[in-house]
């Protein structure tokens, strides 16, 4: 087609990281911890496992769930070598423990494979399309890895051919949006930092010391939303405009205490029309008396059809349950005719189909409203 469409090129890059922490500086005893806690949020790119489906015909399999699996062994692997050749602390807790001073050994307890520092990375670099022997092991990743958002706009179509002739304006979009969050965090009290952010807490059962970032992170969350996947609005020569887009969202959340992964996925088809009728009076052959008034008739047409399903996969028995879903058909038409300055008359009608695909009391629903209106303007 040539490079003169490509003049109707817009592309939108965005990049964002909010990191909010508070602090409180305990004075009460001596070294005592600082207690940090705060919420963390950057944007991100999952898109290398996008826009992937599963059935329940074999079991909501998933090979990002499943690479998952199996990159929990290597992270901890990972985390636990950060500590060759470290020597357990002599403060806090460690005062008068037999380990105090002595070098790190695994097998007096090390990274649990279903702690935070195990499995957030596992699941980042799983659901990112990351190498887990490179991907970050620190749950709040510097500017380095802040990874870009983009909307990506193009028109040049208008100037092929005849299509100039049809339309008076032609416009292609596509949007994508991901971000990665962890929603709060506390930091752990008995926590005896070795530098570089290493460091231990003791273990509830044996009361040995354990590899351990000092921040208790109960969940984080990766969404990811093509608003649209792609979209086309386009106005013709006659005035009749439509639009219509393909949506693709999802939402992964890595919950490390109950030990799974909650998959909520929406994928959606939207189309619009509309005209308007420019003095419709003078369709019908009506003579109006008012001066400065277009009596105008717009009909607006929008069409919904959605799909959404939220599944549990459970990390110990690698069991996969479908907890909700639903499908979705909305039809909405409005129709409004300006009789005056101050009044305007209206129609609509609204069609909602809602069909469950797993529930044990729901049921398939239907709804309908339809009816007129009338607005009428006082101001001057």
């Amino acid at each position: 087609i040539g490079l003169e469409p490509l003049r109707g090129l817009k592309i939108t890059l965005t990049n964002n990281r909010t990191d909010n922490r508070t602090n409180q500086i305990q004075f009460m005893y001596n070294d005592m911890n600082t207690i940090y806690s705060g919420s963390y949020t950057k944007t991100h790119c999952a898109i290398a496992t996008a826009l992937r489906g599963s059935s329940s015909e074999d079991g909501y399999n998933s090979g990002a769930f499943n690479k998952f699996l199996e990159n929990i062994p290597s992270i901890r692997n990972r985390v636990e070598s950060q500590y060759a050749g470290k020597n357990y602390p002599s403060t806090g807790f460690m005062i008068n423990h037999g380990l105090a001073g002595q070098p790190f050994n695994a097998e007096n307890g090390g990274a649990g494979e279903s702690s935070s520092d195990v499995l957030i990375p596992a699941f980042v670099a799983a659901y990112s399309g990351f190498n887990p022997d490179k991907v970050s092991l620190n749950p709040f990743p510097g500017l380095a890895d802040i990874l870009p958002n983009w909307r990506v706009t193009y028109d040049g179509l208008i100037q092929i051919g005849k299509i100039r002739k049809i339309f008076k304006s032609f416009v292609l979009s596509h949007a994508y949006q991901c971000t990665y969050s962890v929603g709060s965090f506390t930091s752990y009290s008995d926590w005896i930092s070795i530098g570089n952010g290493l460091g231990f807490t003791q273990d509830q059962l044996t009361q040995n010391p354990v590899p351990s970032s000092p921040f208790k992170i109960s969940s984080v969350v990766i969404t990811e939303k093509f608003a649209p996947l792609i979209g086309v609005s386009a106005t013709m020569k006659n005035n009749i405009s439509f639009n219509a887009e393909y949506r693709d969202a999802r939402t992964l959340t890595l919950n490390s205490d109950a030990g799974q992964v909650v998959e909520a996925n929406s994928k959606s088809f939207v189309f619009g029309a509309g005209y308007k009728f420019v003095n419709f009076n003078s369709f019908l052959k009506i003579k109006s008396s008012q001066k400065g008034v277009s009596n105008d008739l717009t009909l607006n047409l929008e069409c919904n059809m959605s799909n959404n399903n939220a599944l549990i996969r459970k990390i110990d028995t690698r069991i996969t349950q479908a907890t909700s879903g639903s499908k979705t058909l909305s039809i909405n038409f409005t129709a409004n005719y300006v009789v005056s300055k101050r009044i305007t008359l209206g129609a609509y009608f609204d069609h909602q189909v809602n069909t469950p695909l797993v529930s044990s009391t729901a049921y398939p629903t239907t709804n309908s409203s339809y009816g007129l209106s009338v607005n009428m303007s006082l101001t001057k």
